[in-house]
């Protein structure tokens, strides 16, 4: 801390000093205004650009050095549009402009924040216009300005807070007040010459993957500055305006490193019979963009680097043909602040908190507010209540235990009802002996097949026939044949009752119009599901699907490849765990 305010001790006084040199080398120059248009805002959160509604949870002092530098801020068509002059000067005004930005501030209560921007320019170049005459019009002469730095610009005091943000915390809503001291070398665009104020609202959205953050404002108080004769469409002039950005950044490793891109500019709202109207005329209408990069680095991420590149869209005043942007910067949490704490600290403070906070009145360790039985010991399996009866001691209380006298015999077979099974599929071969104990099948010698269906397989969440369901020729009407593989499926989820949900999915081949055969491949599907229904399957376990040719599961080419895509699949939508304890319905 003590490094950054020496550091910024020294970038103020610097500032001063070239005030002074400039003020003493001064020649009789005109009035002028502000050039600079970017008001870098300089907390750790903000862009270089934009302005965010957003701080740090801790109380922190930071501080933020940069250094910008601008090609062409000034064009000499901005003030004057004499084709004469033009023809015979300098392209621009201002050709070069360096500044460095010094920023320092507060950040409080996760709030608000409070700071002091102090930039100057140590370099400035560039051309008065070649005025073919000193008069451009009765009564108005033509307006020399001072064209070469250093120079001091206008000191700038920030305060700012974050107003309201959603309950999930990922968008803000901000604003703030910003003070203009006229501490800027005014006869050479530093400053405005007069103490101005902006007022200022901001937002964002943090969408996770993509920040959008939308800035407007209006600079009042500032005045009116005239060069050469804007009212007659011969020159500039300046004064109030509205000011607005637009901005997106994507943000990655969890916001330790992002990328940007924005668009910031203003326009006049002022008119008077010298300056003419401000609003909307393309010298007082300057628009730029800027891509922008940043990284926090350091420990505890307090340290954090930028730059950013960026040239015109309209080219107002200060909206410069190239504009480059480097920034380093840090922050220190504030004494007494959260931060400032080890671990061990914030651990204990937070168990006292929660003792002050948690009332206990059955002791069992379980606040009163989460605790179902307050006024009983109990345990954090039963949220607090004592435990529940189980008479045959198989871990499952008897409320919820189907067999409250019959030990479960947890063999991985819905183990969850409290009951043991023999058979839990029911086609008579035991659980002990059958290889799918949960899949009805007929008895084989190969132990590994004993007792597993041989009609149907599964593929994931996927059964699929061994032997096709076959229909009647360009019909949904189910042949008899394949009765006894749909009697299966029945059997299977007849056992099977976590198969909350089963969607029969009919597909065709590329045989014909594809229209057609979605429609067929539907009611195939639907004609199937509804003999599976009338066979003792809710409905409500059912849906139905026609893909028609859509989804191959082989080449259409060949006769065998379209025989294996003509099918009906059943999946699985949706299933529970019948090894887990649930309460009897």
């Amino acid at each position: 801390m003590r490094a950054w305010s020496k550091t910024f001790f020294f970038a103020f006084v610097a500032g001063l000093t070239s005030l002074g040199a400039s003020e003493g080398t001064a020649r009789a120059q005109a009035q002028t205004f502000y050039l600079d248009r970017l008001n870098n805002p300089g907390a750790p959160d903000d862009g270089v650009v934009m302005w965010r509604p957003v701080t740090q949870p801790d109380n922190i002092f930071y501080g933020q050095l940069a250094i910008g530098y601008q090609y062409a801020p000034l064009r000499t068509s901005t003030v004057i549009q004499d084709k004469t002059t033009l023809k015979a000067s300098s392209p621009n005004v201002i050709d070069n402009l360096l500044t460095i930005y010094g920023s320092a501030g507060f950040e409080l209560f996760n709030r608000f924040i409070a700071s002091i921007n102090f930039p100057w320019s140590p370099l400035m170049t560039g051309n008065e216009p070649a005025y073919q005459s000193p008069t451009l019009s009765p009564g108005v002469q033509s307006t020399q300005v001072n064209t070469s730095g250093p120079i001091a610009n206008d000191m700038r005091i920030d305060v700012r807070g974050v107003a309201w943000r959603t309950p999930n915390l990922r968008g803000a809503i901000g604003g703030g007040i910003s003070l203009f001291v006229p501490t800027g070398t005014s006869y050479a665009f530093g400053g405005d010459g007069a103490t101005t104020f902006m007022f200022s609202v901001t937002g964002e959205y943090d969408f996770r993957r993509l920040v959008l953050i939308a800035n407007m404002g209006v600079h009042v108080g500032r005045p009116t500055i005239q060069l050469n004769d804007p009212a007659n469409g011969n020159g500039l002039g300046v004064s109030n305006d509205w000011e607005w950005a637009l901005g997106a950044f994507l943000p990655f490793k969890e916001g330790k490193y992002r990328i940007g891109l924005n668009v910031f500019g203003q326009t006049g709202i002022y008119a008077d019979s010298h300056l003419g109207n401000t609003f909307g005329r393309l010298q007082n209408t300057p628009v730029e963009w800027n891509a922008e990069g940043r990284m926090k680095f350091g420990g505890s991420d307090r340290w954090w680097a930028g730059a950013t590149l960026g040239t015109l869209v309209v080219p107002g005043y200060g909206a410069p043909d190239f504009r480059a942007f480097v920034s380093i910067g840090a922050f220190v949490p504030l004494p007494g602040s959260e931060a400032t704490q080890t671990d061990k600290d914030r651990r204990e403070a937070m168990r006292a908190k929660w003792r002050a906070e948690n009332v206990d009145s059955d002791g069992d360790g379980i606040p009163d507010d989460i605790d179902a039985c307050p006024m009983e010991k109990g345990t954090k399996d039963n949220d607090g209540c004592p435990k529940l009866a189980d008479r045959d001691g198989d871990g499952i209380p008897d409320i919820y235990d189907k067999c409250p006298d019959q030990p479960e015999d947890k063999d991985g077979i819905d183990d969850g009802d409290g009951c043991p099974e023999t058979d839990a599929d029911g086609d008579g071969i035991p659980d002990t002996e059958d290889a799918c104990p949960k899949q009805p099948g007929p008895r084989n010698a190969d132990p590994k097949k004993n007792g597993c269906p041989t009609s149907y397989t599964f593929e994931g969440t996927v059964i699929k026939f061994v032997q096709q369901v076959h229909f009647a020729i360009g019909s949904a009407t189910i042949l008899p044949d394949s009765f006894q593989i749909l009697q299966d499926v029945v059997n299977l989820l007849k056992v099977n009752p976590q198969l909350k949900r089963i969607a029969v999915e009919g597909h065709t081949d590329n045989t014909g119009a594809a229209d057609m055969n979605r429609r067929l491949s539907q009611a195939r599907a639907e004609s199937v599901m509804n003999w599976i229904a009338a066979h003792g399957i809710a409905q409500d376990r059912l849906e139905a699907h026609g893909y028609g040719p859509d989804r191959p599961i082989d080449t259409n080419d060949t006769p065998a490849g379209r025989t294996k895509n003509r099918r009906v699949e059943f999946k699985i939508m949706q299933q529970s765990d019948t090894n887990q304890t649930a309460p009897k319905k």
